[in-house]
C-alpha cells in the first residue's frame, strides 16, 4: 500500500509567514512582502497591497477559536449590518421560525449516510447570559431543551445528551490506535460562521455542533445546491463578492462540485506558473508498502510558493473562504499535469497514524492521529473531453450503499462516482468525518485523459484540521 506524497508542503514544514496584526483580520490572515524576484513592477505591487488589504476587510467573519464575535454582530443598526457578510445579513432579514428550524434539523440529523460527530441544534432563545437550544436525539427521535449561560457552557451541556456510539460499527470510519487529547467541540452556523457568543444567535437559527472542532459543509442530500458567497479580488484589485454554487455529489465521502471557482485568466496564470517547474509526482510510502510509483501515479507536479504573488494569495484565500477554514491550516497549492494515459490511482489524502508505526517523523506530524488533512479543493484548469475525471470508487448512493461493490481495483474510474474535468470548476471533498476520524470512503483518484494529444491540468489546496505545532 502507498500514500500520496504532497510532502505536506507548507502545512508541515513550509516557511512561517508573518501574521498580520490588523484587528480586522482575526482569522490569521497572512500578509507578506512579495519577493523582489517575483515583483511585477510598482503598479502591480500597489495592486497586490490593496488586494491583501481588501481581503483582510472581507474576511472579518472568519473567527479564530475563542475570538470575540465580529464588530456589529450584536447591532441592529445600518452601520452594524454593513460589516456583516452578505449571507449573515440575508439570514437576519429572513429568519426561520422554530418549526422551520426543526424541519431542517430533522433532515440534517437523518441524512442517509453515517456521519458521526455532527449535531444540528435549534436555537429557542438567546440573550446575554442565557442560551436555550433544542437538541434532537438521533437514537430516539426525542427533542430536549438545553440551557446554558454561554456558548462554551452550552456545548458542555449538549455532550451528555448527544454522545453515543454512532458510527463506531462502520469499518470505513477509522480511529487512531494511539491515544491523544480529544478536540474541543465547536459551534457553527450551516454556512460556516463560528458561533462563540449569544449575540450571534436568534430564535429559529440552526446551530451545528462539530465534535472535531472544524466546520464542514453539510451535504443535506444528493443534488442539493448551496450558493456560497466568497469575497474575491478582481483583475483591477477591487474586492467583489462572487457566488459559487456547490452541488452535493456524494454524502460519503462528503463531496461537492463547484461551478465557476476560477476564471479563464486565473487558470492560465496557474498553468503558466507550473509549466517551467514540473517534476515527476512522488509518493509517500506507508509501512510495508510494496507498490511502485509507476503503478499508482504517473503525472508531473509542482508547488506554488505560499502567498508568492497577489494572484496566488487571492486563490489561496478563496479556497479558505470557501471552506471557512483558517489560512494557517493550508498547504502550498499543488499543480499537476496528466498527459494522455497518465493517471493517479485511487488513494487517500489523509495520513493514518495506523499505517506509520515505523516512521516517527510522520507520527509526530499527524500528532498520532489528532491532526490530519481535513479538506481538499481540487481545481480544473482545463476541460477534458474524454477521461480526466476525479473518481470516488467507494462513494455511497442515495440509499447509503456503494454504487458497485468495491473490487479492489484502484484504477477503475467508473465504479462509484466520477466528477468531470471542466475548466474553472472544482471539487471539494472531506477526508475526515465531523468527529475527526478518518473516512476511508474518501478514497479517490485521477482518471487518464484518453483522447489523442489530450492533457489534464489541475491544482489543489489541502487544508488541515489543526495547524502544525512546529514549523521548520
Amino acid at each position: 500500500r502507498i500514500r500520496p506524497s504532497g510532502t505536506m508542503a507548507g502545512a508541515a514544514n513550509g516557511k512561517q509567514k508573518a501574521v498580520s496584526a490588523a484587528a480586522a483580520a482575526p482569522r490569521e490572515l497572512i500578509t507578506k512582502r512579495i519577493p523582489r524576484k517575483n515583483a511585477l513592477g510598482l503598479k502591480h505591487q500597489i495592486i497586490a497591497a490593496l488586494a491583501v488589504a481588501l481581503l483582510a476587510a472581507a474576511f472579518i467573519f472568519l473567527q479564530n477559536e475563542g475570538d470575540p464575535p465580529p464588530p456589529g454582530v450584536d447591532s441592529d443598526s445600518a452601520a452594524g449590518d454593513a460589516v456583516l457578510p452578505m449571507w449573515r445579513q440575508r439570514f437576519k432579514k429572513a429568519p426561520l421560525t422554530l418549526e422551520e428550524c426543526e424541519q431542517k434539523q430533522h433532515k440534517l440529523t437523518y441524512i442517509p449516510a453515517v456521519w458521526p460527530g455532527f449535531h444540528p441544534l435549534c436555537i429557542v432563545s438567546a440573550e446575554p447570559g442565557r442560551i436555550t437550544a433544542r437538541v434532537l436525539v438521533r437514537a430516539t427521535g426525542e427533542r430536549k431543551d438545553v440551557t446554558a449561560p454561554d456558548v462554551r457552557a452550552l456545548l458542555d451541556a449538549v455532550k451528555p445528551v448527544v454522545s453515543s456510539s454512532y458510527g463506531d460499527d462502520d469499518p470505513m470510519i477509522v480511529a487512531s490506535v494511539y491515544a491523544y487529547p480529544p478536540p474541543d467541540w465547536e459551534l457553527f452556523s450551516p454556512v460556516g460562521e463560528h458561533l462563540v457568543a449569544a449575540g450571534q444567535l436568534q430564535t429559529g437559527d440552526i446551530a451545528c455542533v462539530y465534535e472535531g472542532g472544524q466546520f464542514i459543509w453539510p451535504g443535506w442530500e444528493l443534488g442539493h445546491v448551496t450558493d456560497v458567497e466568497v469575497p474575491v479580488v478582481d483583475e483591477r484589485g477591487r474586492q467583489v463578492w462572487r457566488v459559487i454554487p456547490i452541488r452535493t455529489v456524494s454524502l460519503r465521502p462528503l463531496a461537492f462540485e463547484l461551478s465557476g471557482f476560477l476564471t479563464d485568466a486565473e487558470c492560465a496564470y496557474v498553468i503558466d506558473y507550473a509549466q517551467r517547474r514540473l517534476v515527476p509526482s512522488p509518493l509517500a510510502y506507508m509501512d510495508n508498502s510494496d507498490r511502485n510509483e509507476e503503478d499508482v501515479r504517473t503525472s508531473k507536479q509542482t508547488f506554488m510558493e505560499r502567498g508568492g504573488s497577489a494572484m496566488i494569495l487571492n486563490l489561496e484565500h478563496r479556497a479558505h473562504n470557501l471552506t471557512r477554514l483558517p489560512y494557517a491550516l493550508g498547504e502550498n497549492i499543488q499543480v499537476v499535469r496528466y498527459q494522455r494515459g497518465q493517471k493517479y490511482g485511487a488513494h487517500r489524502d489523509f495520513f493514518s497514524a495506523n499505517d506509520y508505526h515505523n516512521q516517527p517523523a510522520m507520527l509526530a506530524s499527524v500528532e498520532y492521529g489528532r491532526r490530519n488533512r481535513l479538506a481538499t479543493v481540487f481545481w480544473y484548469l482545463n476541460s477534458v473531453e474524454e477521461g480526466g475525471e476525479t473518481f470516488f470508487p467507494r462513494a455511497l448512493n442515495e440509499n447509503g450503499t456503494e454504487y458497485n461493490p468495491w473490487n479492489g481495483d484502484h484504477n477503475d474510474c467508473y465504479r462509484g462516482i466520477a466528477v468531470k474535468a471542466k475548466k474553472g470548476n472544482a471539487v471539494l471533498f472531506y477526508s475526515l468525518v465531523p468527529d475527526g476520524r478518518l473516512d476511508e470512503r474518501s478514497l479517490h483518484g485521477g482518471c487518464q485523459p484518453r483522447a489523442e494529444g489530450a492533457e489534464k491540468w489541475g491544482a489543489n489546496q489541502w487544508v488541515w484540521n489543526l495547524a502544525p505545532k512546529y514549523r521548520g
